[in-house]
């Protein structure tokens, strides 16, 4: 059967609800199961044929091969999650058609649908590419494997398709002179960086001819290994973040990727663990600018020096009248104007160290001189000399905290020995019995202690009713003993004779007489004969063990019932009884048998329940589905071997008129609430069928889907439905023909 495909994308997303859902609707066409591709937040879901046992988000697909009803169905709730439904064909000819004779269209239709589902698969894949604007004529091939690998995408002046090794901008590393090229042989781009070794500086390419960075430099390079922090602490601190260049695993970084807190360098995101942070810092030598710096000393110009920034704002305090000051930044310029000579620096710095006519620093000397007086004599008084160090001192006050030596006893170890006597060596189990363990103990014997003397009154009281109160036992007397034996032999020499007795019981009201008769005969070694015979206004009954008479074979018993119905019950259902064997009407009943091997003529299956509708008159159809018929099968008996349920099937036939050129029908199930049908569950196809030509019926029939009950029995009542509906599979040009018959008969089997 073909099925219809519209012109839709193979692909939807949904957004789980906070409260969860678990079904979700496929809204375009499928074949099969594998045609299906489900994922939860990006994370591709695992198909299972059934969702018995699974969890998480195991999925199965329901109504598979369907135009757009196919459901995906998780087997556990799906919460603000993003679910994702995608169709994947595989694209493959399955259908080779013959070169003449007879041509299925039915086949063509299922196979020119399959190719218009992998065309709409392949579509989404285009949609989903990157790919230039349709009204330019160019290209979008890749370079070669070879020169394209480990480096980046990009695209030429001209907007087409080439490669680079990183960033358009990028360090290039170290070398001897200026480049004519990057590295791996294309061109410079403006902003490349490279460090010269010949003249120890940074240059950067402008895009005609290289320059330098910061001047010409000696800078200061240290490697860190990365452990995963954000933060690496340098061991001098640079003039400034411009001042230096940080390299993870040979990338230059971008200076908004971090900052500088004095000697602390924060990225804002950590260089991974294990790579090589490289932090070059051009602070230290400085030559540039516009200004001159020069040797106060000489009046000479200094291209290259370790400037001592305190030494420099002295030379520069003291003989301004050497040097352009004008050339020196506003900034530097109100530095030197603040300070007027060294002395007055001396003076603020005797201000620091003298506070209120005190040394600081010498009263600080005598204070930390009196601490350690005070602590040599404690450790005196404590170990009876004084340590002759610090060191000694604390390792001696350590001891005393631990072990408790000296003239201080600690209660640890009081504490650590009463332990080890209350508890075994683990620590928790008690060595000996709490007061509590004690008393519960206590009184535990006195109430057994209370049980033992109530037994032994009982005992006492049963040895004065065994021994008569005497403390002797009580037996038969051998007179007791001879009158049991003659009682005995005369009951033998009575048996052994021939003996009958009957015995009636009657009973009259009116014209109505109730009789009961009970027969025993006996006969000495011969036979025997018991019955009882009730007579009710004529109706007999009752029943009768016979014995025959000793013959070569032995003795031969027959038991006879005479009894409209007769049964067995089940003692040990006493509230409840029960009929495991009955024979009524000359028909033998056995509810449930444990047979372990059967030989029979004829063995027919029990039919629990049935029902059968049908439609009382002709309708008409439409080109969508519409509910014909509903049909029933009630819950079966919860009696013997139904109480496991019984197999709803059922059977639909429907009939149309000689219009009909394109049908559909299918039949479902669902359970339901009761046997009227109310409050149905989740409805389930069984099967669906249609033809593209001319058709007259439609025969279906059925079990209950697996997704109701895998091993096809259940207790509940079950729904069957039937639909219908005018045009087949593909078949667009259908007439609204009439339905003019259907029915249903559906039955649940033991």
């Amino acid at each position: 059967m073909a099925i219809s495909v519209s012109d839709t994308t193979p692909r939807i997303e949904y957004t789980a609800p906070s409260s969860g859902q678990t079904v979700f609707s496929v809204p375009f066409a499928t074949e099969v199961a594998t045609d299906i591709n489900v994922y939860v937040n990006d994370v591709q879901a695992t198909y299972v044929a059934s969702l018995a046992g699974q969890t998480g988000t195991a999925f199965t697909l329901n109504n598979v091969g369907t135009a757009n009803s196919t459901t995906v169905e998780f087997a556990s709730s799906q919460k603000s999650v993003t679910i994702d439904i995608i169709r994947n064909g595989a694209i493959s000819r399955t259908t080779d058609y013959n070169t003449g004779g007879f041509f299925d269209i039915e086949t063509l239709n299922s196979e020119l649908s399959r190719i218009t589902r992998n065309l709409q698969d392949l579509e989404l894949r285009i949609d989903q590419s990157i790919k230039a604007p349709i009204q330019e004529g160019g290209t979008g091939t890749l370079p070669t494997a070879s020169s394209r690998a480990g480096k980046l995408l990009a695209f030429d002046a001209s907007g087409n398709v080439t490669t680079q090794t990183s960033a358009i901008t990028e360090y290039l590393g170290a070398f001897a002179s200026d480049l004519t090229n990057r590295p791996d042989g294309s061109a410079l781009q403006v902003g490349d960086i490279y460090y010269n070794t010949t003249q120890t500086e940074t240059r950067i390419w402008t895009g005609s001819n290289w320059d330098l960075v910061f001047g010409r430099v000696q800078p200061l390079s240290t490697t860190y290994t990365s452990t995963g922090l954000t933060t690496i602490t340098l061991t001098a601190r640079p003039s400034s973040v411009l001042a230096i260049l940080v390299i993870i695993d040979g990338i230059l970084q971008n200076v908004n990727n971090y900052t500088l807190n004095d000697n602390v360098i924060t990225f804002s995101t950590a260089p991974p663990v294990g790579s090589s942070v490289e932090i070059r810092d051009f602070s230290s030598t400085v030559s540039s600018g516009s200004g001159t710096i020069i040797n106060v000393a000489t009046g000479s110009e200094v291209t290259q020096a370790n400037i001592d920034i305190d030494k420099l704002m002295v030379d520069l305090a003291a003989a301004t009248g050497r040097i352009d000051t004008s050339q020196l930044s506003t900034s530097l310029q109100n530095q030197i104007a603040n300070i007027s000579t060294v002395e007055g620096r001396t003076l603020v710095l005797e201000n620091i160290i003298t506070q209120s006519g005190v040394n600081v620093v010498t009263d600080q000397g005598t204070k930390i001189t009196a601490l350690e007086t005070l602590t040599s004599g404690l450790d005196t008084t404590v170990n009876g000399s004084a340590s002759t160090s610090l060191a000694s001192r604390v390792s001696a006050l350590e001891i005393l905290q631990v072990t408790g030596t000296g003239s201080i006893t600690l209660d640890l170890n009081r504490i650590t020995n009463l332990e080890s006597q209350a508890f075994e060596a683990d620590g928790t189990t008690p060595r000996l019995a709490t007061l509590n363990q004690h008393n519960s103990l206590n009184a535990t014997v006195n109430t057994l202690d209370g049980k033992a003397t109530s037994h032994a009154t009982q005992l006492s009281n049963l040895e004065a009713i065994v021994t008569g109160g005497t403390g002797t036992s009580i037996l038969a007397s051998i007179s007791e003993l001879n009158l049991v034996s003659t009682a005995a032999a005369t009951a033998e020499s009575n048996a052994a004779t021939a003996a009958a007795q009957v015995s009636t019981l009657n009973t009259t009201l009116g014209a109505n007489s109730f009789t009961i008769t009970e027969t025993t005969e006996a006969v000495n070694g011969l036979k025997g004969k018991y019955g009882i015979k009730i007579n009710n206004n004529g109706h007999i009954g009752g029943f009768g063990l016979n014995s025959s008479a000793n013959e070569v074979g032995g003795s031969t018993f027959t038991f006879a019932v005479n009894a409209d119905r007769f049964f067995i019950a089940d003692d040990n259902n006493v509230g409840s009884p029960q009929k495991p064997f009955s024979v009524i009407n000359g028909i033998t009943n056995i509810r449930d048998a444990a047979i372990d091997s059967l030989q029979a003529n004829k063995i027919r299956g029990d039919v629990n329940k049935v029902n059968v509708v049908e439609t009382t008159s002709s309708s008409s159809t439409s080109s969508s589905y519409q509910l014909k018929l509903s049909c029933v099968v009630p819950q079966p008996d919860n009696t013997g071997s139904t109480s496991e349920g019984h197999a709803p099937l059922a059977i639909a036939n429907v009939y149309f008129d000689n219009t009909a050129n394109g049908m559909t029908v299918k039949l479902t199930a669902a359970t339901c609430a009761d046997d009227q049908g109310n409050n149905p569950g989740t409805e389930y196809l069984i099967l669906e069928t249609g033809e593209d030509y001319y058709v007259s019926n439609f025969h279906l029939s059925g079990g209950v889907p697996y997704q109701i009950s895998a091993s096809g029995k259940t207790l509940a009542p079950v729904l069957f439905r039937l639909y219908v509906k005018s045009g087949g599979a593909g078949f667009g040009g259908a007439v609204n023909a009439n339905l003019t018959k259907a029915n249903i008969i559906g039955w649940g089997l033991r």
